[in-house]
């Protein structure tokens, strides 16, 4: 295996040479929920915010890693709010940064470096890649407009807050809510699909 690209390196930087194995994996999917690069880059740059995260003593668990790496992309004051906060606790940010990788960087060792064919006729992730983007968008915007609420004294909370954000389905016809990942795990939204 070629040693050459950035996620060769940050994973044999970080000990994470392991999760060659599980980007793959996560890549092939099972026919349903297969990521897409864009998808991989964030997974891969959340855990590395993660591992930092919990090194320092930060908490990390439910969304607290995903909120920290969206405001650190976020606004330039958000962004430096957050950096202040983790190098106080220890974290080198410009370090962490500078290891964040792109989806274009991924796409590069899966196919390159990890050798991993692609197959045309397999189905693309484009759809999750688009809901997950839209996601992370009106997270980082509700994010911050919690924040901001925060710092007004409009809202009362405690010293984190994270935003977590669901799609859920509705059919129109029988009225089942179900959530995105459920109703794609189970190929359809409702009994009545199709039905006219």
């Amino acid at each position: 295996m070629a040693q050459g690209c950035k996620v060769c390196r940050v994973l044999a930087d970080h000990d994470l040479g392991h999760y060659d194995e599980r980007l793959l994996t996560e890549w092939r999917g099972d026919g349903t929920d297969r990521k897409g690069y864009r998808r991989l880059a964030r997974w891969l740059n959340v855990t590395l915010l993660r591992r930092e995260m919990g090194r320092a003593g930060f908490p990390t668990l439910g969304g607290e890693a995903e909120s920290r790496y969206d405001r650190l992309r976020g606004d330039d004051r958000e962004a430096a709010e957050v950096a202040a906060l983790l190098r106080r606790g220890g974290v080198d940010v410009e370090r962490l940064r500078s290891d964040f990788v792109s989806y274009g960087v991924v796409r590069t060792h899966i196919l390159d470096c990890l050798g991993a064919e692609y197959d045309p006729g397999e189905p693309t992730a484009w759809e999750t890649d688009a809901v997950d983007i839209a996601r992370d968008h009106a997270r980082g915007k509700i994010d911050q407009a919690v924040r901001s609420l925060v710092r007004k004294g409009d809202l009362r909370a405690g010293e984190a807050v994270s935003v977590d954000l669901d799609v859920t389905l509705e059919c129109e016809t029988c009225g089942t809510r179900v959530g995105l990942e459920a109703a794609l795990g189970r190929g359809a939204v409702c009994a009545c699909r199709g039905r006219r």
